[in-house]
């Protein structure tokens, strides 16, 4: 769980879980709300370094009483195009803490990918959090949140 030095690990698998915490008022009528989604830098941590439990750990408690839900890197919209403005891509990066060596971000840039992470415009935060939330249903929570 802990960092100790290790570098980060840029490749992620398609097949690779990703936990990401939620509040109990973010799941509504059997699924993740968009609402519980924060962009850009959507914090999640890969299961490659840690277990659904892991995606709470923290020593001062600061996310007792959240929930932990799963899906796959496949799962995240790769593009989001708009009518008025630049299509967007989204991605993983690898963001290590140090007591969270799992920890990572969903990123997006305009397209094509200028290397760094850019603020979606309102219109394609939206979509992505409804394309990715409807996907994330009562069969994917982890840990059910009780606050």
């Amino acid at each position: 769980m802990y960092r100790q030095g290790r570098a980060p690990v840029p490749d992620f698998d398609p097949g690779e879980l990703l936990y990401l915490r939620y509040k109990c008022e973010h799941w509504v009528d059997g699924q993740l709300d968009p609402a519980g989604l924060h962009l850009p830098r959507t914090s999640v941590n890969r299961s490659r370094f840690s277990e659904p439990e892991d995606a709470l750990f923290s020593e001062a408690g600061k996310y007792n009483g959240l929930g932990v839900v799963r899906f796959w890197v496949s799962e995240i919209p790769p593009r989001i195009e708009q009518q008025h403005g630049p299509a967007y891509v989204f991605f993983m990066t690898h963001v290590p803490d140090e007591e969270n060596y799992s920890h990572s971000e969903i990123w997006s840039d305009h397209e094509p990918r200028e290397g760094g992470c850019r603020e979606p415009s309102k219109t394609a935060k939206m979509r992505f959090r409804v394309v990715l939330c409807q996907r994330i249903r009562q069969d994917r929570v982890c840990i059910e949140a009780v606050l």
